[in-house]
């Protein structure tokens, strides 16, 4: 969404606070609701639904839950708890995989609550039926989006679609069957497609579009047609999965929605000129700390004003594949272990920072980064798993305002509509149309072309095309808070997809640990008041570019590498991911289980009855 200024929510408060003022508040029984006078005026309106956007809309989601797969590794208790398979059956404390809070809670009912009192309001105000329509669109789009947030967790939950009275009816509801939920959150999207415009003038670009809401259905309802919620593969949620995508492109195409040309400036490129951004949150530090992005302080290293957080795995930066768009395995590939990062998929360096690469960063002398064990220039630090992330860096922001990025959060972007539609086509026997919205993809990243296919094998069978799918969803979206939901929805934690890709669990996250050969550790001799004082060997070596990584005799001379199991150690023995089958559907938390007894605990939990996949 666009981000809306602080002058607005003033005049919205004060706005109400006068209508308020206006009735005496001992005569009113719902001391929440909002009088019906602000509804019959379409500014009044649109100011309490840009409350709602801001209250709903996604923040900030880049690097959100990449530790919960194979992106980067946490040691963080919850994650830990959550992939060693350590989350007991009588643990209801909380879901493990929300934003700080419970996503199943009070709170996000009251958010749910706020957007029905504006759907009541609107239907029941003067507004023209043409008005009525976009406003309602678009709240229903955010109730759609607010649900979604919460079944794709825990499956059924209680769906309250009107103002509920503490006075005259019973507030406790049960859980609806999921697919009563999916069945109303589709249908808050279809009203959204067919009432929301296509496009909005640029003062009010980011509001909800027709597309950006066809393209959300077809993301809820890939979900709803993969394993974790479709475990008998029933064909026909495929083939609405399918249409609902192939709507979502037709409905895009009206307004030249398409691939942003460089994949580097996705998110750093002016939203208002990019034709990929579909559904996102404009960051921006123009309107002050409150509004700007703190991604570039997460990701960079210290030398470049950040943290050094968000380290990838060995394991992403062995799923790239190379230029010509065949996987490292593939002998015709190309692909070197020792220089693993050269002829790498072009996307790779956008994406991976690895020991001696290049990267530009505003106020930081050198572009060469470097990622050894013990760098002076890093304040004697590494990054964790031996890389840094790149993503979505902003080469332009200098190193003293790393907290002031000006990113935009793209929660659906053109791309992600195309992999959505591929991955259905596949399953519904449309296998050259899925090809094909990969190859687009692929010319985009900068893959070479070879013949005509950028390195997808001829003819693949419907396996093996889902492999190829999958993994180009994980290059393409790396760090963009979809690879923990794949991982989830396909079940690719507890069962293989096909030979090329076995079960995560089992299996270790990987870092690549570079260290300095001893005779470059010591301390090189200068005086005291040298500014090079306490730099060791390699240190001056890679400040004067005497280093080249892309010769081996050089880079052995300075270096020496080894894998590194980046699991926690129990008793001298790393654990290996052991993510359970019973957390694809969360347990209720305990503050929902005491606040009401019409609330059953999910199916597999202690003393649950629920099946989320009882229809």
């Amino acid at each position: 969404m666009k981000i809306m200024k602080k002058s607005s929510y003033i005049a919205l408060i004060v706005l109400l606070s006068a209508f308020m003022a206006c009735e005496d508040v001992l005569d009113k029984q719902n001391l929440n609701s909002v009088s019906d006078r602000i509804w019959d005026d379409e500014v009044t309106a649109s100011l309490y639904l840009n409350k709602l956007y801001q209250d709903n809309m996604p923040p900030m989601s880049l690097g959100e839950s990449s530790a919960w797969g194979d992106e980067t590794y946490s040691s963080s208790e919850g994650v830990s708890m959550l992939l060693y398979g350590l989350v007991e059956p009588t643990n209801f404390s909380t879901s493990f995989v929300s934003r700080g809070t419970d996503v199943f809670h009070k709170d996000n009912y009251k958010l749910i609550r706020q957007i029905n009192i504006a759907l009541e309001g609107i239907e029941g105000s003067i507004l023209n039926d043409s008005i009525k329509g976009i406003l309602i669109g678009q709240a229903r789009f955010l109730r759609a989006y607010r649900y979604w947030e919460i079944v794709k967790i825990y499956g059924g939950v209680p769906m309250i679609l009107h103002v509920q009275d503490p006075y005259t009816e019973v507030l406790d509801k049960s859980r609806n069957k999921t697919s009563d939920c999916i069945d109303r959150i589709v249908e808050d999207l279809d009203y959204g497609i067919e009432n929301l415009p296509d496009q909005w003038l640029e003062s009010d670009f980011g509001r909800i579009t027709r597309g950006a809401a066809a393209a959300y259905k077809g993301r809820v309802l890939l979900h709803w047609a993969s394993p974790m919620f479709n475990p008998e593969n029933k064909s026909e949620r495929w083939q609405q999965a399918y249409d609902a995508n192939k709507q979502a492109l037709d409905l895009l195409a009206r307004t030249n929605r398409g691939l942003h040309p460089d994949y580097g400036t996705i998110f750093t490129t002016n939203v208002l000129t990019n034709v990929e951004a579909i559904l996102f949150r404009q960051f921006s530090a123009a309107a002050g700390q409150d509004f700007a992005s703190e991604w570039e302080s997460d990701i960079r290293p210290r030398s470049g004003g950040g943290s050094g957080g968000q380290n990838p795995t060995w394991n992403l930066v062995k799923a790239f594949g190379m230029a010509n768009g065949k996987r490292i395995t593939d002998p015709g590939s190309g692909y070197d272990s020792t220089y693993f990062w050269q002829n790498r998929d072009p996307r790779f360096y956008h994406i991976i920072a690895y020991n001696g690469c290049t990267w530009e960063m505003s106020g930081k002398s050198s572009t060469v980064q470097w990622a050894y064990d013990r760098n002076i220039q890093e304040n004697n630090t590494k990054p964790g798993t031996g890389f840094y992330c790149k993503k979505a860096s902003d080469a332009n922001l200098h190193k003293d305002n790393t907290s002031l990025g000006s990113h935009t959060w793209h929660e659906i972007r053109y791309a992600e509509v195309l992999l959505n539609f591929a991955e259905c086509a596949n399953e519904v026997e449309k296998k050259d149309e899925a090809i094909s919205k990969l190859i687009d993809i692929r010319k985009r990243a900068g893959i070479e072309a070879g013949d005509g296919n950028y390195g997808i094998p001829s003819n693949p069978d419907k396996t093996e095309l889902l492999e190829i799918i999958m993994n180009e969803r994980q290059i393409e979206l790396a760090f963009e808070n979809k690879r923990y939901w794949d991982l989830r929805r396909r079940k690719m934690f507890t069962e293989d997809l096909g030979p090329n890709t076995r079960r995560l669990n089992g299996t270790y996250r990987y870092g690549l640990l570079t260290q300095i050969n001893a005779r470059f550790m010591r301390p090189i001799s200068v005086p005291e008041d040298d500014p090079f004082y306490g730099w060791k060997g390699v240190d001056t070596a890679a400040y004067y570019g005497s280093i080249n990584i892309n010769d081996s005799e050089s880079y052995n001379t300075y270096f020496k590498t080894s894998l590194r199991i980046m699991e926690a150690v129990v008793n001298n023995v790393p654990l290996s991911l052991n993510y359970q089958p019973l957390y694809d559907f969360m347990s209720v938390p305990d503050a929902m289980l005491n606040s009401t007894d019409s609330i059953a605990q999910t199916i597999g939990w202690f003393n649950g009855s629920f099946d989320p996949l009882d229809e």
